[in-house]
């Protein structure tokens, strides 16, 4: 937060003005600043009177940029199934072009309550150097204050040029509570990174309802923070590497509950398979026509041991929970197979599946959007093809 040189202010609200989050007023002739400070130095620009302080953090400046050395990947856990999750892989495997790119290593933060399954293998195939783990019970579900704090201390001791998280539920939580502590800067939800001349990471991210690409760099600080959507990156086998030197950190975890408790963990009925880690994906549209037709699409895709997918229209509609929507306010998929039902193929839906490996639609209008991406198209109605499919199934 800033402070206002009381000495120095004339009071004339111009910092008030200029303030994008109404966190200044001006009392008694003097500003005064509220919590919703978010100190972005916006109002110290326009101040006349130069009363504006920002105060100094803890993150790396432009003079001590040589301290901060590699790229990381903060990993994440599947705890079904004892592993990383496929999105950490992504991010390693990305960290290892970047690091050949600019000279560095490849590094990984991994908190959990055990050593998952196959992790120094997972680590040796897409070229990761070395592991800083942090073993504790209360780190096996995520918590928001234990992770954030944990990889604050890590990045503070070690200095890593570049982090990246991935842009999952818990990591779009995390991203943002560890740059807001480091006081540098963050881009959320990227498509794709690359390394400037400067050693800069230069963060590419859709903007603008995917109609412009934008490209990001943070130039006056250390570390630079990006987080990921995953089955954006590929995952490539590295050249020969050694195996990577695993630490084990002590003095990095402190568990908190003061603000932040997790109270219970409860099932959910109907549990869906998760769109972004399946290899088959079926996905209903709002052209499916009713919640009738969208249970048929449902019961196809369980019968083809398949994750079901939608639109966001039909989220919105009540029809599919929100884990399940594919697009650019939902998830990114990069099945061997997706086969849509009543998809028109709008840009918002199309940027979460473009990836897949073979695509298959089916709706009743010729001209639909999405028969322009497939590999194969079925014109016709969705319902009755998806009854027709259930029958051959059976």
């Amino acid at each position: 937060m800033i402070t206002i040189n009381e000495k120095k202010c004339s009071g004339c609200g111009i910092c008030k003005s200029a303030c994008l989050f109404g966190a200044i007023e001006v009392r008694d002739k003097k500003a005064v600043v509220s919590e919703a400070c978010t100190g972005c130095g916006a109002c110290a620009e326009k101040c006349p009177c130069k009363a504006i302080e920002i105060p100094e953090t803890n993150v790396g400046k432009a003079e001590d940029f040589d301290t901060y050395k590699d790229v990381w990947a903060v990993l994440e856990m599947d705890l079904s199934r004892g592993q990383l999750k496929k999105v950490s892989l992504e991010l390693l495997s990305e960290a290892r072009r970047l690091a050949d790119l600019s000279g560095q290593k490849v590094g990984a933060v991994l908190l959990a309550d055990e050593m998952p399954k196959g992790f120094e293998e997972n680590l040796s195939y897409v070229g990761c150097d070395y592991a800083h783990v942090v073993l504790d019970e209360q780190l096996k579900r995520y918590h928001t204050l234990d992770f954030s704090n944990c990889v604050v201390r890590m990045v503070e001791k070690y200095k890593p040029a570049v982090v990246l998280f991935p842009a999952t539920e818990n990591g779009r939580d995390l991203a943002p509570r560890v740059s807001c502590a480091l006081q540098t800067g963050l881009t959320a939800d990227c498509t794709a990174l690359d390394m400037d001349e400067k050693g800069n990471l230069v963060q590419i991210r859709p903007t603008y309802g995917g109609n412009i690409m934008a490209s990001i760099i943070t130039p006056n600080h250390r570390p630079q923070l990006a987080s990921v959507r995953p089955n954006v990156l590929s995952i490539e086998q590295a050249g020969q590497k050694d195996k990577p030197m695993i630490f084990l950190e002590s003095g990095m975890f402190t568990h908190e509950e003061k603000d932040c408790r997790l109270l219970k963990v409860s099932g959910r009925e109907n549990v869906f398979q998760d769109v972004a880690e399946s290899s088959v994906v079926v996905v209903a549209g709002y052209g499916v026509g009713s919640k009738e037709n969208f249970e048929k699409v449902k019961r196809l895709a369980l019968k083809m041991n398949a994750a079901i997918g939608a639109t966001r229209k039909v989220v919105d509609e009540g029809w599919a929970p929100f884990e399940v929507q594919v697009g650019q306010t939902g998830k990114t998929i990069a099945p061997d197979v997706y086969i849509s039902f009543g998809v028109s193929g709008a840009l918002q839906h199309t940027i979460g599946m473009q990836k897949a490996k073979f695509k298959i639609a089916v709706n009743n209008d010729p001209a639909a959007a999405i028969f322009k991406m497939c590999d194969a198209a079925i014109l016709g109605d969705a319902g009755e093809i998806a009854d027709a499919l259930l029958q051959e199934i059976s």
